[in-house]
């Protein structure tokens, strides 16, 4: 019941006629019904729907896209007449809910996948990018709860970024950064230069500051700045690891 007064609410308050929203929730109802066969549904706008080239053709109906439980190596594989006139009537079924509570016919379309596994995999990598570049790293490590959960969709300038949220974040100076002694960290090794001991003592808000020794243990000689963007990718992670813990 309460399906039906949200789906009566929109209709009387949709003022542009875009019913993409109405149906995408009557044929969610309906793929939970159908789970055992049916996957998905994609809605399309009149509007929205990709155009041949060259063509002058406007479309007047919405598109859906139902992903089948039917590829090969699924249990309604090979598709027999039998199959085939499963999907038929479902389809048939779907239309017809369509058209009795909005009055719009769709064109419709197949995909035929394994199983549902498949789909979900594929809403995980679109949606994840997605997730990340509408929040944050920083923001999208809280929503899915595991910074390794997302790193394998993040690129390099990403983890830069979310090392200069994160030294923002744990800086009391809106200038100068921290330093790693600050957080309980120790320095960083870097590089060894002709014996020298190249190690980074303090995180910037563009650049890591990188103190010389002459060895290991003594010897302080100068500093040096390096930006973040031109830090060995090994760096850049082990910096990533080690602001993960604050």
């Amino acid at each position: 019941m309460n399906l039906r007064h949200d789906i009566k609410r929109i209709l009387r308050e949709e003022t542009n006629k875009d019913l993409t929203l109405v149906i995408e929730m009557l044929l969610e109802g309906f793929v939970n019904d159908h789970k055992d066969i049916l996957c998905k549904v994609e809605v399309k706008h009149p509007d929205k729907r990709t155009k041949l080239p060259h063509s002058d053709n406007v479309y007047e109906n919405y598109r859906v896209t139902f992903y089948l439980i039917g590829g090969y190596g699924s249990d309604n594989w090979p598709a027999t007449q039998s199959v085939r006139r499963m999907f038929d009537d479902l389809m048939n079924e779907a239309w017809d809910l369509i058209y009795n509570y909005t009055g719009q016919k769709l064109d419709m379309f197949t995909k035929h996948v394994n199983s549902c596994g498949d789909i979900i995999q594929e809403n995980k990598d679109s949606s994840i990018p997605n997730m990340i570049k509408t929040l944050g790293i920083t923001d999208a490590i809280k929503y899915f709860g595991n910074y390794y959960t997302i790193e394998p969709y993040l690129k390099v300038v990403d983890k830069v970024n979310f090392i200069k949220e994160k030294v923002i974040e744990l800086s009391d100076d809106d200038y100068y950064g921290i330093r790693l002694a600050e957080i309980d960290e120790d320095p960083l090794h870097y590089s060894d230069e002709d014996g020298e001991e190249h190690q980074i003592e303090e995180l910037g808000l563009t650049s890591v500051d990188i103190s010389v020794y002459e060895d290991e243990y003594s010897g302080y000689l100068r500093d040096y700045y390096v930006k973040y963007e031109s830090l060995p990718v090994q760096i850049i992670e082990e910096l990533v690891e080690i602001l993960l813990n604050h």
